[in-house]
């Protein structure tokens, strides 16, 4: 998303709220109006992750792991990498050059030989596996390729190294001291409407954060 994509989409949330008129005082209630049903929405999205039963499609053990660590958005993604991975073939190369690592082709066996596009999935020690295609650097998501591979090795979890922590349904229960970093306001500070502006972010992060887990709710 480009940064005018996100100034459009911030803008349009708060259009709801704020006029060309709107006073000071109008603003910071119309902004705690906001806040609390952006928080809403935020709840009852946490409550349907964890509490909506998750419909399975093959019913295998890696898609019963992803139905009960993925959120309810990554999880319909991860279904529709493992639907595609149905469809190719895992071969291993004896002799790849090297003892620390496994390497294997996945291809698709749906396409005739000569315009198959092998994939390389390499499997490190302590279970790090990477593909050829960087779907999970780029996304956080693991790809069909890895997903046929882990399916053939018959194993029933996905492996710690390819879950993104902010995808999964604790991914926002943060535990630990309290990030503080000061407001940036530039070389301009001394401009009474920049400090205000810089420190309605800053509450507005410390809000956020704060209101993660009990624990540091309560701190």
């Amino acid at each position: 998303m480009t940064t005018t994509s996100r100034s459009e989409s911030t803008n349009s949330f708060f259009d709801e709220y704020m006029q060309s008129s709107t006073g000071l005082k109008e603003f910071i209630e119309n902004s705690q109006k906001a806040l609390k049903t952006q928080y809403l929405k935020k709840v009852k999205t946490d409550y349907d992750t964890e509490q909506l039963e998750r419909r399975l499609v093959l019913h295998s053990s890696l898609e019963m792991h992803a139905s009960e660590i993925y959120t309810k958005e990554m999880f319909k993604r991860f279904q529709k990498e493992l639907m595609k991975s149905t469809c190719y073939i895992v071969n291993s190369v004896k002799d790849n050059g090297t003892y620390m690592s496994k390497l294997y082709l996945v291809e698709k066996a749906t396409l005739p030989e000569n315009c198959r596009r092998k994939y390389r999935v390499t499997v490190f020690m302590y279970e790090k596996i990477e593909c050829s295609c960087k779907k999970f650097e780029h996304s956080g998501m693991i790809c069909k390729h890895i997903i046929h591979y882990l399916d053939k090795k018959q194993k029933i979890k996905i492996p710690e190294s390819l879950i993104m922590g902010r995808w999964t349904m604790n991914g926002n229960k943060i535990t630990g001291p309290l990030p503080y970093a000061p407001p940036a306001i530039g070389n301009d500070g001394a401009s009474q409407p920049l400090r205000y502006g810089a420190l309605c972010k800053s509450f507005q992060d410390l809000a956020a954060s704060g209101s993660c887990s009990v624990s540091r709710y309560k701190y």
